[in-house]
């Protein structure tokens, strides 16, 4: 169930991100409202997830959204993805790799 609470927490915010970044973009209030709400989903989500797991697992665990949020904004808005954001990628992931082993 941790491991539930810690995907959901990730993916409320990175949808918050997203939603931000439209709003950013074609500043209409009900993108912003929709950002700040699935923002603030996220906060239980994130308070079960570190209760369970830990703060340190949560936190390597919460970094992929630093991945999630460039790759869904180039799909969603294309956006580039540069060969530096690919090589930290894959700093991330070995982070995780390493911590959670």
């Amino acid at each position: 169930m941790a491991w539930g609470f810690l995907l959901a927490s990730v993916l409320f915010t990175v949808l918050g991100q997203l939603v931000y970044k439209h709003y950013s973009n074609n500043k209409q209030l009900t993108w912003f409202i929709g950002g700040i709400c699935l923002f603030s989903v996220a906060v239980p989500f994130t308070m079960w997830a570190v209760r369970d797991l830990g703060i340190g697992m949560f936190y390597v665990g919460s970094s992929l959204s630093y991945m999630l949020a460039p790759l869904l904004g180039q799909f969603f808005f294309n956006e580039a993805v540069t060969m530096r954001q690919w090589f930290y990628f894959g700093l991330i992931m070995v982070g995780v790799i390493v911590y959670a082993w």
